[in-house]
């Protein structure tokens, strides 16, 4: 198995433990609960809100975490995402069946001429080969039995690859619902300031925060 392929399957599935194990632990507000109501009151949202909740629907439809957290922006984002994905995953498909007929009949044909085999069992697979020829080959040359394994194979690896994004994309939406929901009652304060002030050694800058 491709190693590339390896490492993105093991990054989707620590992320959808991680996820899981998320929805499942306490809520870790930021703040008191009487504020963070308040807070959620005045950004419009349900009293009610909760991240977990945030999570169990984006995982049950693309984009309604989202839609639950009131950031409206992200869902074209999510459905975009999901449908480049999906186109990939179909075409690299239509081109990695293509691209396997062609390679049966090409292969068939060479063990033919060869006196390996008496007929060629993929006759029916001649018009995938001549489409694959035409568009290969500028003067419809022969296009060895290799080439077309080698496109073939290529098309698969690019086919799985696109799965896996696809799932990894899907956790993602996932996960940045979950953590978008903790931030909309992460209130951070207005006594937020940068000073300058003197020193022996020169001017220097204090910086002031308030949660």
């Amino acid at each position: 198995m491709d190693a590339s392929f390896s490492r993105i399957r093991s990054a989707l599935l620590l992320l959808t433990i991680v996820t899981l194990w998320a929805a499942g632990a306490p809520s870790a507000v930021a703040q008191p609960d009487s504020v963070r109501t308040q807070i959620l009151v005045e950004r419009g949202l349900p009293a009610d809100h909760t991240p977990q909740k945030a999570l169990w629907r984006a995982f049950a439809v693309p984009g309604w975490g989202q839609l639950y957290n009131r950031q409206y922006y992200k869902i074209p984002i999510v459905y975009a995402g999901l449908a480049g994905l999906t186109y990939s995953i179909l075409y690299n498909h239509d081109q990695y069946k293509l691209f396997q007929r062609a390679h049966l009949y090409k292969i068939s044909e060479e063990r033919v001429a060869s006196g390996q085999i008496p007929s060629n069992p993929y006759l029916s697979f001649r018009d995938q080969y001549r489409l694959v020829q035409r568009s290969v080959s500028t003067f419809d040359a022969e296009i060895p039995a290799r080439t077309l394994r080698s496109q073939r194979d290529r098309y698969r690896r690019w086919r799985d690859l696109s799965v896996v994004g696809t799932g990894l994309f899907y956790v993602l939406t996932v996960v940045d619902a979950y953590v978008s929901a903790h931030l909309l009652t992460f209130d951070v304060g207005d006594e937020l300031s940068v000073r300058v002030v003197p020193s022996p050694m020169g001017n220097s800058a204090s910086i002031k925060l308030q949660f």
